[in-house]
């Protein structure tokens, strides 16, 4: 039974560490933080995760303090405004620089590889992926159906990553063959600006996936992988329309009726620009989610950078690989 007490306690103080962060209130998160390490065994990925979250924020009041005059001894941390002042000065083409620096703890995850071993653990994921991979395998070939079932993975476990981050429970990635894949987390009264940075986790990784497959193509030449990742930044770029079902539904809710409009403007020029039709999609959707009239009390600008580098990112990716692969049929007759 105290298993289960400690679970709900440290799931109340995250959610409340969270809620401070969110607020901006760094001092009370770090404090709230260091309950949670009372409650968790030393030795668990727990109580590590803990600790780097602690030591993130200690960095951010530190170069807070140090923006405000005061002389911080040790503050080495760059200022946590840096990447946001500079966000606002580039517009949406400086949103993909300052959600790097938002994720700058992905660097040490992705080194350690923990969260991959993680979700490769599961017998219901390692079946789902199996089956997941034999449609594909069996549709398009081997290679094409490795690289977009690890595209899938990687997106999924960006949103592991990232509620795990926060504290909650979660389970590994399900997928399902011919639909897709989903991550099961458990969190109640999570602050919208937690849920959209969650939401927002599984379209980056998948960037991510989708630019690592650009590069083995040039690396390689072999046009299949060309084909994973205009694929892989079509999906992820399906994902940010916000309705339900999308992970743009959540991302959407923190923005204002103004940054609601910045994420329509950007999305109808880049449909111009691209002619990416699912672009269409994520216009109609903020037209809707503007009808709606569901805008918060405290909104988060740095949620529509996030959403507008994104979608400008994925759009653009998803337009020159198609070009390229085009370009490719011509000069070769196919792949």
């Amino acid at each position: 039974m105290s298993s289960v007490v400690d679970q709900d306690q440290l799931k109340s103080i995250a959610q409340r560490a969270a809620a401070l962060y969110s607020a901006g209130d760094l001092e009370g998160a770090h404090a709230a933080w260091g309950q949670a390490l009372a409650v968790l065994p030393a030795q668990s990925p727990q109580y590590e995760s803990v600790i780097r979250t602690i030591r993130q924020l200690e960095s951010e009041i530190a170069a807070r303090r140090g923006l405000a005059g005061q002389v911080v001894p040790g503050a080495e941390a760059p200022p946590k405004n840096q990447a946001s002042s500079w966000g606002k000065r580039l517009g949406p083409l400086g949103a993909a620089g300052a959600l790097l620096a938002k994720y700058k703890w992905l660097a040490f995850m992705v080194t350690k590889g923990k969260f991959l071993l993680f979700g490769l653990t599961k017998l219901k994921t390692i079946l789902s992926l199996l089956a997941f991979l034999g449609i594909y395998w069996a549709m398009f070939g081997w290679w094409f159906a490795v690289g977009f079932v690890g595209s899938i993975f990687l997106h999924e476990m960006g949103h592991y990553v990232m509620v795990r981050r926060y504290g909650f429970a979660a389970d590994g990635p399900v997928f399902l063959p011919g639909f897709g894949a989903y991550v099961r987390w458990r969190g109640a009264n999570v602050d919208p600006v937690v849920r959209a940075r969650i939401s927002l986790a599984g379209p980056f990784f998948g960037l991510l996936a989708a630019l690592a497959s650009l590069l083995v193509y040039y690396a390689t030449g072999a046009g299949v992988w060309l084909a994973v990742a205009h694929v892989g930044a079509w999906i992820n770029l399906l994902n940010l329309i916000p309705v339900f079902i999308f992970d743009g539904h959540s991302a959407m809710t923190p923005l204002s009726r103004q940054e609601r409009m910045a994420v329509l403007g950007v999305a109808l020029a880049m449909l111009l620009i691209t002619s990416e039709f699912v672009l269409l999609f994520i216009a109609l959707g903020v037209g809707y989610r503007l009808y709606q009239r569901d805008y918060p009390q405290q909104p988060s600008q740095t949620t529509a950078y996030c959403f507008i580098g994104l979608m400008v990112v994925l759009g653009f990716l998803s337009w020159f690989s198609a070009y390229s692969a085009e370009a490719m049929r011509a000069a070769h007759g196919g792949f």
